[in-house]
């Protein structure tokens, strides 16, 4: 993308100015590196030049790979730019900071000063480590990290062809999900506003979804958390399920990861995420089954597991309590919030009951239901 005639090459010599061309016309990553890590808004300005134009690539050659393939993208900032959630595993590779800092030195020649403006411009590699599906260190010897990259090559051969193709969720319950659960959600991020965001690019985007947050958010996404939310991330949890239906089908390992992502934006408290998380699990298994059933106690076991492996901590009471709710009544939204012990649990139960039993798309605003729509065409990508 960024070699001489590449589709980004004109586009960041424009923006950067000729001192960023090396003697043969092409960029000189060293030095256009020292630019973009040395400025957040020159990294910015970077990416947003850069990223769509790989996107598109990246589309392109998955298509030409085939459904069956395995297609593998190297990103090293990829959780950083709040774009990771559009695959379906995520693998991170890593090693101590100080290894990672003496390895720039001796690779790239940095001086200390440049090796630690480019870690400070990643997150912090244990904090990265959360967001994994699966893992690779490379702090060892070449010989030890290949071993582990040939049983990663295995496993993902073996993943790949039980995976669940999408599913989307038939409007009206969609709509059930959305209408009936929580109208708003923390920090001001309105759950059939975030639902909008989703459909517009396919998948969440962690800094356009930080955009909205009140008040607004500092960069980066993933700092933007502030103690003290009234209102808890799983009123989220709504968009998050019905878009990994629509992109993953019942991929409990997608959802889930995606949940507690999204809850990072409003909640630095692990049992937050870990409750996000939980009622995305919840909400994931009724929409696709299509219905409330004391089964779905069976499976609370395994979905909290889940949830307070990518939370960081147990769940509180609040989602097992709505389950509880809805469970009770499971044909009527407004008695399930009547059975709640608040209106935030209650709003969490109504939710679960309207992805099971839908409602009219005649009640609901047609821009909800144009976004339900493009949510579940872009299944067929």
């Amino acid at each position: 993308m960024m070699a001489p005639g590449g589709a980004a090459h004109a586009d960041v010599v424009r923006s950067f100015g000729g001192e960023v061309l090396a003697p043969d016309g092409s960029l000189d990553r060293k030095r256009l590196g020292a630019l973009v890590f040395a400025d957040a808004e020159a990294r910015a300005r970077l990416n947003a030049l850069v990223h769509p134009r790989v996107r598109e690539e990246e589309a392109r050659r998955a298509a030409a790979a085939g459904p069956e393939a395995v297609v593998v993208t190297d990103a090293a900032l990829l959780v950083e730019a709040g774009v990771h959630l559009r695959f379906r595993r995520l693998v991170v590779v890593h090693c101590p900071p100080d290894l990672q800092r003496q390895r720039l030195r001796e690779r790239d020649g940095l001086d200390d000063a440049a090796a630690d403006a480019r870690l400070s411009a990643q997150m912090p590699i244990a904090e990265k480590r959360a967001f994994a599906h699966l893992e690779v260190d490379t702090s060892g010897s070449f010989a030890d990290t290949d071993q582990q990259v040939e049983a990663l090559i295995d496993r993902l051969r073996a993943l790949a062809p039980g995976l669940p193709r999408p599913a989307p969720v038939p409007l009206e319950r969609a709509a059930g999900c959305l209408l009936l659960g929580p109208a708003e959600g923390p920090r001001g991020l309105r759950p059939a506003d975030v639902l909008g965001e989703i459909a517009d690019r396919r998948e969440p985007e962690m800094e356009r979804l930080a955009g909205l947050l009140l008040p607004p958010a500092e960069h980066p996404w993933y700092r933007a958390a502030r103690p003290g939310n009234a209102v808890g991330p799983e009123a989220l949890a709504g968009p998050v399920a019905l878009w990994s239906l629509a992109r993953a089908g019942e991929d409990d390992e997608h959802v889930v990861a995606a949940a507690a992502s999204l809850a990072r934006l409003t909640h630095s408290e692990a049992a937050a995420r870990a409750g996000a998380g939980l009622q995305a699990l919840l909400l994931h298994t009724v929409a696709a089954g299509g219905s409330l059933g004391p089964g779905l106690r069976d499976r609370m076991a395994a979905h909290a597991g889940r949830a307070t492996r990518w939370g960081g901590a147990p769940p509180g009471p609040r989602v097992r309590a709505s389950l509880e709710a809805a469970l009770r009544h499971p044909g009527d939204a407004a008695e399930a919030r009547r059975a709640a012990a608040d209106a935030e649990t209650g709003d969490l139960a109504a939710a679960l009951v309207g992805v099971a039993t839908g409602v009219s798309l005649s009640a609901a605003p047609p821009r909800l239901v144009a976004a339900l729509r493009e949510l579940n065409a872009h299944a067929a990508d």
